[in-house]
């Protein structure tokens, strides 16, 4: 690939890299720095330890640190001079007395005490409390208060529209962008990309993916084909063929693997860099990738639900709700009426917004927030960037 398109000719591209090599180093990195203390936490079984042990004092001074930053200290209305010589109270003290002392200095606790005053107006205040209240959320899955090295890394994979070579250096639209994930297989990949000429009606018989199944992948002088149908066709022993006829071109050697027995992290790539997509027998996609790092809390974390597309161009994802806006939210909660469901900005924060506030994500109630997308004035930069 790269003898026929020079990287000299792609300024803006990475280093070739090797995705599992990479990761497995990176990872060593982190665990040897940011992550030292990951082992050594999971020693500690107690929160109060662990908050010592991150902190690289000993618990004695740890709680210490505790009883002198306790909130209990803030009831305390003649501060000393020096707060670290703080003594616990230990009289306890009433509602009203708390509020009382409040007053002194929280101007929410001067309103709250005036409408004590009045029943009938504090008991509707708390009614009003009530119905605004945020709902009560479980814990995300695995929601350790510590920073885990995660596993498992993402590529985000960007997916153009059919090219053909005779169309030289004009621009090709983007069709579709993924999240990926490194332990899947190149197939799961596959068999999310979607084309305009997929639908193609042949006669009476259906659509023409429907007959003609072959696919095939070329990253870096790998062919990876689709040998899932016996009748198949590998095109890149084709392509192979068709290169040692014509030994003047100077292409090859290649390889040929199934792309069924591929992951993504086998695979040796750069970033930005023009890949190719074909199937349908002469459909050609370019393919780049945009993006490698490890997987984070804020990403869907079921790994069924990959490979995840994140935007596509040719088919707009409108909101489930309004049916009118383009969707920023993937949502999983089993009050829709489906799941999962996309939404949009706006009805998103209609049905979870709550006093200001956007509760977190759950188990139950799962959401994740779509990559951002260029403005259209953004895309009108892009454009007049790559006329000039």
């Amino acid at each position: 690939m790269e003898e026929t398109y020079p990287v000299e000719s792609y300024p803006y591209v990475s280093q070739s890299f090797k995705c599992n090599d990479y990761f497995v180093e990176y990872k060593k990195v982190l665990s040897e720095t940011l992550y030292k203390q990951e082992a050594e936490l999971e020693t500690k079984s107690t929160t109060l330890e662990k908050i010592a042990c991150m902190m690289g004092i000993s618990l004695s001074e740890c709680t210490d640190l505790e009883q002198k930053c306790s909130i209990s200290q803030l009831e305390n209305v003649n501060e000393p001079v020096d707060p670290l010589e703080l003594k616990l109270r230990s009289e306890a003290m009433s509602a009203d007395d708390k509020l009382e002392k409040a007053t002194r200095t929280l101007a929410t606790a001067v309103e709250l005490k005036a409408i004590k005053a009045h029943p009938l107006q504090y008991e509707k205040k708390l009614r009003d409390l009530k119905k605004m209240s945020i709902p009560t959320f479980k814990q995300e899955p695995n929601p350790s208060s510590e920073v885990k090295l995660t596993k498992e890394f993402v590529m985000i994979a960007r997916v153009f529209r059919p090219f053909r070579s005779h169309m030289g250096s004009h621009t090709v639209a983007h069709a579709q962008d993924f999240m990926l994930l490194g332990s899947q297989n190149l197939v799961d990949f596959r068999d999310k990309i979607k084309c305009m000429n997929d639908d193609l009606p042949v006669g009476e018989a259906g659509a023409i993916k429907d007959h003609i199944k072959s696919g095939m992948f070329f990253f870096g002088n790998t062919f990876y084909y689709d040998g899932r149908v016996l009748t198949n066709i590998n095109y890149g022993e084709v392509i192979e063929r068709w290169a040692k006829e014509k030994p003047e071109m100077k292409l090859g050697p290649f390889e040929n693997r199934d792309m069924a027995e591929c992951k993504i992290a086998d695979l040796e790539i750069r970033l930005g860099f023009p890949y190719v997509f074909m199937h349908l027998g002469s459909c050609e996609h370019l393919v780049t990738f945009l993006d490698a790092r490890l997987m984070d809390p804020e990403d869907l974390q079921n790994p069924d639900e990959y490979p995840l597309v994140v935007e596509t161009e040719n088919e707009v994802m409108y909101c489930f709700a309004c049916d009118v806006h383009d969707s920023s939210y993937y949502v999983d909660d089993d009050q829709m009426p489906t799941k999962p469901v996309n939404l949009c900005e706006q009805c998103f924060e209609v049905f979870y917004k709550r006093n200001g506030v956007i509760p977190p994500s759950t188990e139950e109630v799962y959401y994740c927030k779509f990559p951002g997308k260029a403005t259209i004035d953004e895309k009108s930069e892009e454009v007049l960037e790559s006329s000039d």
